[in-house]
């Protein structure tokens, strides 16, 4: 019976985790105010791209008060990410500090937490190699499935060459397999 409360409570603060994880990925979303939605499936449709590197963005109103950096989704991107870390982060450091909470709970705080500074390690050090190798931009996201790596296309085109590249970079860096790798380019 023991048992089985443990696994309980163990299971209840794995879901607590995640549904953090979740609230906070989905409220960091939210912008602040009302921005297109981009589909890098779609091209940039009504928005075009200024000479120096504006997205600018088609209506009524003077263009000049409708621009936004062309890096904001990664910017928002990595932000997004440390929002939803930096969660997680409080609630396991909580039940690792708090009163009453078996080890065993304790223990598998730590190494959730030992997890997640690894796994922050890694997509930096995975973004770092990706932007060295000519990539004006990435941001990569590990999680439960694999990765996600995202990266602005380059000026004359995503090639098998550059996936190659990428995948090489990851699988390198980490215990990922290649096809746990998902590779989005967003053109810019």
């Amino acid at each position: 019976m023991q048992i089985w409360k443990r696994n309980a409570v163990v299971s209840v603060i794995v879901l607590f985790v995640c549904v953090a994880l979740y609230l906070s990925w989905s409220y960091g979303r939210e912008p602040e105010e009302e921005l297109p939605v981009f589909d890098p499936a779609a091209g940039l449709g009504a928005e075009t791209l200024s000479g120096d590197g504006t997205l600018i963005i088609a209506g009524g109103e003077d263009p000049s008060s409708l621009t936004e950096p062309v890096n904001t989704y990664f910017d928002e991107a990595r932000l997004s990410r440390r929002k939803a870390r930096d969660t997680a982060l409080s609630i396991l450091t909580d039940a690792v500090e708090r009163e009453g909470v078996s080890q065993e709970i304790r223990d598998n705080a730590s190494t959730e937490i030992a997890k997640m500074a690894q796994n922050a390690l890694m997509e930096a050090n995975i973004e770092n190699l990706i932007i060295a190798k000519g990539f004006a931009e990435c941001v990569a996201i590990i999680n439960q499935d694999g990765i996600s790596i995202v990266v602005a296309e380059p000026v004359d085109g995503m090639t098998s060459t550059d996936a190659a590249m990428i995948t090489d970079i990851v699988v390198t860096e980490s215990a990922i397999q290649v096809a746990d790798i998902k590779i989005v380019h967003v053109g810019v």
